[in-house]
């Protein structure tokens, strides 16, 4: 790191949800570590870039435009920006708590590790997405991410070809991987998961993520990645017999709509194209 360069660099995608950016923004006003934040407003067409032009913190920040071509562009577009040694890729909807770039920047002190914060939701949220461990590369979710910009950079960035929801972090995870690197749970850097939208949307996240995976999984050809992404036919043929309408009850609703609209959509992915054999 150069003298008066941030050792560390949160990179933000963004798109539509003003509100919810200001709120992030100005949680990180208070950091002490030596950090900068890059913005990159995807295709808004609200209030976001008029917020970012006038908003002026105590830190470094910097901001862009991308032409709405999902967060996997996005986040790369931030990383070409960052001029940290260290990159914390972080959503929009992921509010910090105190002391969460310190841990995370503590951690690279050592190379070849990627950091993975915990995820808890606020206190008026009963639902929603949460990570309260990490299980292998497969959980490497960019919604807050921490790694060094050159292993960033060596493994190729995150794969923008997947331009909707789900996949561009399982391939990173993935590739990270394939170079070496070890994944490690940070459970004191934490934030809070905003998704006020989690229930609305789920089946059509979880189809969407289905069929992504497949992808993830038909790009590398190795089995281990669709027996790790759930996409793996015998999995999906179990699914079929364990997600059935009359064991609905003991799943619960959430969860069972979540894993029926999953495999429903892995399921139309590997009728588009054959699965790999290798």
């Amino acid at each position: 790191m150069k003298r008066g360069e941030p050792a560390i660099s949160v990179i933000v995608p963004t798109h539509d949800r003003r509100t919810l950016l200001e709120r992030k923004l100005r949680a990180l006003e208070g950091e002490e570590a030596p950090f900068e934040v890059v913005v990159v407003a995807d295709a808004c067409t609200d209030d976001t870039e008029r917020f970012l032009a006038r908003y002026q913190p105590g830190y470094p920040l910097s901001w862009a435009t991308a032409p709405g071509r999902h967060v996997a562009y996005a986040r790369n577009q931030g990383a070409r920006m960052a001029r940290g040694d260290v990159l914390l890729f972080s959503d929009d909807d992921m509010i910090s708590r105190p002391g969460w770039l310190a841990k995370n920047l503590a951690l690279h002190e050592v190379p070849g590790r990627v950091g993975i914060s915990r995820q808890v939701l606020p206190p008026h949220l009963k639902r929603g997405a949460t990570l309260s461990h990490v299980a292998g590369w497969w959980n490497a979710v960019g919604g807050s991410l921490s790694l060094h910009a050159d292993l960033f950079h060596d493994v190729g960035g995150y794969d923008d070809a997947f331009s909707e929801y789900g996949g561009e972090d399982a391939d990173l995870g993935y590739r990270l991987k394939l170079a070496g690197a070890r994944f490690k749970f940070l459970p004191d850097a934490v934030v809070e998961h905003w998704d006020h939208g989690y229930e609305e949307g789920l089946a059509a996240k979880a189809r969407s993520a289905g069929a992504a995976n497949v992808r993830v999984w038909r790009k590398h050809g190795a089995p281990e990645v669709a027996w790790a992404l759930g996409v793996h036919p015998v999995l999906l043929g179990a699914k079929r017999i364990l997600f059935s309408p009359p064991l609905r009850p003991i799943w619960g609703e959430e969860r069972y709509r979540y894993e029926v609209a999953y495999a429903e959509g892995a399921r139309e992915a590997l009728v588009e194209g054959t699965a790999p054999e290798r």
